[in-house]
């Protein structure tokens, strides 16, 4: 082993030297590893970590979301459809009422048109009594011009009433 160091010794190799850096490279490395690798290492796994969980938060609202979306157009398509029955059934209500108020205006006017043929058939009555009357009053008052005198009044309404009939 002596030659080998003798060899090194002339080409400037002094084994003390070389212990001494091993050493300090060995004191430097666990310094390093202790104080700036095991660090930087936790710090990449917690990153690491916080990244998975944010993907996975980030899926997990993904999902939540769709489902929401899902819900939310569901609800909307019950309520289009409720929406339609009730206007469905608002306009059948519609027509039903109106139908109801044709046939009451129907029957308020079939009234009206039964009350005037009533009052038209009184009139009528009453019109044709009038002109009896008058007719008689007229004929009585011409027979008496064109004989001159005045018949029983008896008599006179029986020939005016046969006159009339015939």
């Amino acid at each position: 082993m002596e030659a080998i160091l003798d060899i090194l010794g002339k080409i400037g190799f002094d084994w003390r030297m070389a212990l001494f850096n091993f050493i300090n490279f060995v004191i430097i490395f666990w310094i390093i590893k202790r104080y700036t690798f095991e660090p930087t290492v936790r710090f990449i796994e917690e990153r690491k970590k916080h990244a998975q969980e944010t993907e996975e938060n980030y899926q997990q609202s993904k999902t939540e979301l769709a489902m929401a979306e899902h819900k939310a157009q569901s609800i909307i398509d019950d309520a289009k459809v409720e929406a339609n029955k009730i206007i469905e059934a608002s306009a059948d209500e519609a027509r039903i009422i109106a139908e109801k108020m044709k046939d009451k205006a129907k029957s308020e006017i079939e009234l009206l048109v039964t009350q005037a043929k009533k009052n038209i058939e009184i009139d009528r009555k009453d019109m044709q009594e009038k002109l009896k009357e008058e007719t008689v009053d007229l004929v009585i008052q011409t027979t008496k011009a064109v004989l001159g005198t005045h018949i029983d009044s008896k008599i006179d309404e029986r020939l005016i009433t046969d006159a009339i009939v015939k």
